[in-house]
């Protein structure tokens, strides 16, 4: 019975112990499965309550075609869980993030925080991840 358990823990711990996909991941999903141009075209990219990954990527992309020119993706589990237009009021224009200077490191950044945390003894938990164009917004 113990064989049993031990080969159980061993082979689902791994299956539990996945790491939820980061920002970099998510605008990867957009760009195989909606198109690769959509990457260029990012206002913002937002997970909310992450420990240290959110579990869903809210991805916004200027879009002409679309209603208001905005396009809501949600990204989960390295899947598109949905797209629509944007509930976001207002323009898009000059909006887009510039993906070839961007750099993420959102599990760093958490470590980092952690770390900070733990030393001053200050309780630490995560709320919101937030990538969007434009100083100081």
């Amino acid at each position: 019975m113990w064989r049993t358990l031990a080969a159980l823990v061993l082979f689902v711990t791994p299956a539990l112990a996945q790491e939820r996909l980061t920002a970099y991941d998510a605008l990867r999903v957009v760009g195989v499965h909606i198109n690769r141009e959509a990457v260029n075209h990012v206002i913002s990219v937002t997970g909310v309550r992450g420990d240290p990954q959110p579990e869903t990527w809210r991805v916004l992309i200027a879009d002409q075609r679309g209603n208001g020119g905005v396009r809501e993706i949600q990204v989960r589990n390295g899947q598109i869980a949905s797209e629509r237009p944007s509930s976001v009021v207002g323009s898009s224009e000059g909006a887009t993030i510039n993906t070839a200077r961007l750099n993420l490191d959102s599990s760093g950044a958490f470590a980092v925080a952690s770390h900070t945390a733990d030393k001053s003894g200050t309780r630490f938990e995560t709320d919101r991840a937030r990538s969007r164009s434009g100083a100081g917004r």
